[in-house]
């Protein structure tokens, strides 16, 4: 393993994984994220945070890592892993590649990160209920009950954890650039009806998208609740633009 700093960010390179580039920027964006939990000063709050913080930079790795090693499982070369502000990039070899192994390989980040939320969920109700202890009422005052104790750091974690590798794993989904919803949307469109329209109508689903994103940032923000909203206007207005370059001339 070698840690080194590269275009001002800080490059690891693992035997048997594709470089991954980590730039401050997605620190910052977990730091937000996890308002909620360290907003009140408490140290647990302070732990969950922190727990949390690392566990979204995990999971957008491991999603990145779906991506570069289903493409590697299929015959291309995974040249990088960049995590940004913007969250993840796998840069792939894929020349030569038909339309069935890019889907698989699109589909493979969402996929890892249903699969996460799924065990972090059932490992975070696995937690809960070995924790409750059955209390037997009292004689002397049957409907008393001892108040709640609080929830660790760590099963919280587990419940933020899931939650948000499901969210992610639907949002990565949406007819838009530059999602893995958006490339498999373009890929299906192109494969039938040219890249004319697979550019113009996943454009078109794409700026609706990212405005409605912007609309719920704002909201998110006036409510005090940071919330990372994909997708992003500039890719999908580019396919605007550039699906009318390829329109056929008629």
């Amino acid at each position: 393993m070698k840690l080194t700093y590269c275009d001002e960010g800080l490059e690891l390179t693992i035997a048997g994984l594709p470089p991954i580039w980590l730039h401050g920027g997605i620190m910052i964006v977990a730091f937000f994220i996890t308002f909620p939990l360290w907003s009140r000063f408490s140290a647990t709050g302070f732990i969950a945070a922190g727990l949390v913080a690392v566990g979204i930079i995990l999971s957008i790795l491991a999603h990145e890592l779906g991506h570069s090693l289903t493409a590697r499982y299929l015959g291309f070369t995974p040249t990088l892993i960049r995590l940004h502000a913007g969250g993840g990039q796998a840069i792939l070899e894929t020349e030569g590649s038909t339309h069935i192994e890019r889907r698989l390989i699109t589909i493979a980040g969402p996929i890892i990160n249903l699969v996460l939320g799924l065990v972090l969920l059932l490992a975070y109700h696995t937690a809960i209920q070995n924790s409750l202890s059955p209390v037997a009422p009292s004689p002397e005052a049957p409907w008393f009950r001892p108040p709640p104790t609080a929830v660790p750091p760590l099963f919280t974690a587990l419940l933020w954890l899931g939650v948000l590798n499901l969210v992610w794993c639907g949002v990565n989904l949406l007819p838009a650039f530059p999602l893995d919803g958006g490339n498999l949307l373009y890929e299906a469109l192109e494969a039938r009806y040219g890249s004319y329209r697979a550019l113009f109508w996943t454009g078109l689903l794409g700026t609706a998208f990212a405005i409605a994103a912007k609309i719920i940032f704002i909201i998110g923000i006036l409510t005090g609740l940071v919330i990372w909203s994909p997708p992003y206007l500039k890719p999908n207005l580019q396919a605007l633009r550039a699906s009318r370059q390829h329109r056929p001339a008629t």
